[in-house]
């Protein structure tokens, strides 16, 4: 199930595949937002999507969202959970000892927090179009953290035009496979990871992609 980090007034566009969108988990409410309108996100809450084959995810709350949702075919319907009450304070020691926390996480008001990506770059306008046939490095390696790194296939043409994704020029010819145009991109996101990402052109004509990353130095 895919997982994002919201940092404070973002926005980010979702290709909605299957009919029902599920909110697996989230750490704060949201906003999605499509040609329905705009509604409100949080956990265990399920949309019929219909017609609709994408969806916005805005997080309009000056703190850090971080989510995880489903989209499928198959209506998933969540049951009530049991809640525990205590009626005294438990102490235990380990908790009132200190906490180490790495360099891309916080701690506020007792709970963990990851610090959000502060630098962003898109793709480079001499990266965005592939010749047939054409392996391109479109993002090289960042070892970074919190590293994000978003491609699309958005090619203007109602031909579906196929691409392969990899870590290398000599594995991208077995890696991701995507296929899409600017009605029905086809996107793949890559999380927490510092390798370059090659890409190649599999179709019978040019492809346009689009993308970006995103990091914390």
């Amino acid at each position: 199930m895919p997982k994002i980090t919201l940092g404070a007034g973002q926005e980010r566009p979702i290709i909605t595949s299957g009919k029902y969108l599920s909110i697996v988990n989230a750490n704060l409410p949201f906003i999605v937002s499509g040609g329905f309108g705009e509604l409100v996100g949080e956990v265990n809450r399920n949309f019929e999507l219909e017609e609709y084959r994408d969806v916005t995810f805005k997080n309009v709350s000056e703190h850090t969202v971080e989510l995880e949702y489903e989209v499928s075919n198959i209506k998933v319907s969540t049951g009530g959970k049991g809640s525990v009450s205590i009626s005294n304070a438990v102490e235990v020691t380990r908790i009132r000892e200190s906490i180490q926390v790495d360099a891309n996480a916080t701690v506020e008001n007792g709970k963990m927090a990851l610090l959000p990506a502060n630098n962003f770059e898109s793709l480079a306008s001499n990266k965005t179009v592939l010749a047939v046939g054409q392996t391109l490095e479109v993002f090289p390696a960042r070892d970074a953290e919190n590293r994000n790194v978003l491609i699309q296939v958005i090619t203007d043409t109602p031909n579906f035009t196929a691409v392969r994704v990899g870590t290398s020029a000599t594995n991208v010819g077995t890696g991701i496979f995507l296929s899409g145009n600017k009605n029905a991109p086809a996107s793949r996101e890559f999380e927490n990871m510092a390798t370059s990402i090659f890409v190649k052109n599999e179709s019978d004509e040019p492809v346009t992609l689009a993308g970006g990353e995103q990091w914390r130095a």
